[in-house]
């Protein structure tokens, strides 16, 4: 995984560089019979040019993801994304062991139920969550035009008249920390907190199968609808021509979040042999908890803070981005 998300990296970015160059013949040398010497010349001379490409595509890369990575913005949105895949992966790897020690007369059960929770409710909340954000956009633009049109036609004292005050307030709050480009960050903000005491009650809903299974459910539909948004968000704070490279950037990240999985099952094995009072069910359902709400409830932080943090370049190439971004 972590080789494939360097290799997406890599290949997005020769892919699509930053800069719009664009070879002839698609970069097809055709050899005329009737010139030897000219055709082992210009084969020659080509391969130059090829060699030259070469490096001009690994310089644009390491400067597209230097310039990607420059972005507060989306420095805050890929260690967010990190932790949500950290909480993500604990669930991938270790429900499974965590469900068949606590429900041991149910595991055939469970593996029905879970595929259906998985494939079922994560990509109804995927599509679903999709859908809510492109509604956020047109509901800020609304709100965008008709406050312009209120102040433009009306007095204070009108405007404050013809919305409550609590909608006002709530409207209010968004608009001071959302735009139309960031609102879609709501998504996963909500969404994991939601998905916190969802996920605890199904590692603690004690021998009643059924309620555990019922909380993995919820916990997969609010939680799962982060992904489009985020990827939205990203892209658009990055410019059109670095989508590809921010894309490999972003796998890049859940394969470093594989290491979360990976150090909980090192800290369970621990407490397993050491542990004299729990359980080895108890014990994971502790780790479990505590990984995954932690993970959940930090990525909702930083996908909050990344909100309001400046989506410009703190380098060279913020010119660059912002023109990219125009386009």
């Amino acid at each position: 995984i972590g080789g494939f998300g360097g290799v997406a990296a890599i290949v997005s970015g020769i892919l699509l560089p930053s800069d719009g160059g664009d070879r002839n013949n698609n970069g097809i040398v055709v050899v005329d019979d009737q010139n030897d010497d000219a055709s082992s010349s210009s084969i020659m001379q080509q391969q130059s040019e090829d060699n030259g490409e070469a490096k001009n595509n690994n310089n644009n890369l390491f400067s597209s993801a230097g310039q990607i990575l420059s972005i507060p913005r989306v420095q805050l949105i890929y260690f967010a994304s990190f932790l949500r895949f950290c909480s993500g992966l604990m669930i991938g790897v270790w429900a499974a062991p965590y469900f068949k020690q606590a429900f041991p007369d149910d595991a055939a059960q469970y593996a029905v139920v879970n595929a259906l929770i998985v494939g079922g409710l994560g990509m109804t909340s995927g599509i679903l969550g999709g859908y809510i954000a492109d509604g956020l956009v047109t509901w800020v633009k609304k709100g965008d035009e008709e406050e312009a049109s209120l102040s433009a036609n009306t007095t204070g004292e009108e405007e404050g008249g013809l919305i409550p005050s609590s909608a006002a307030g709530v409207t209010s709050i968004l608009r001071d920390n959302f735009d139309e480009e960031t609102i879609r960050l709501l998504l996963p903000i909500v969404g994991s907190l939601l998905a916190i005491p969802a996920w605890y009650q199904a590692t603690h809903a004690g021998t009643n199968f059924e309620a555990s299974m019922f909380w993995l459910g919820v916990e997969y539909l609010v939680a799962e609808c982060w992904f489009g948004p985020t990827i939205a968000v990203l892209q658009s704070s990055v410019g059109a021509s670095r989508t590809g490279t921010a894309q490999g950037l972003f796998v890049l990240t859940g394969a470093f979040a594989n290491s979360a999985p990976t150090l909980l099952g090192w800290i369970y094995g621990n407490k397993v042999i050491d542990s004299t009072t729990l359980s080895s069910s108890e014990e994971l359902a502790s780790l479990l908890s505590v990984g995954v709400c932690a993970g959940y409830l930090l990525s909702s932080v930083f996908f909050l803070i990344s909100a309001s943090a400046s989506a410009n370049s703190g380098g060279g190439g913020m010119q660059q981005v912002a023109q990219d971004t125009n386009e």
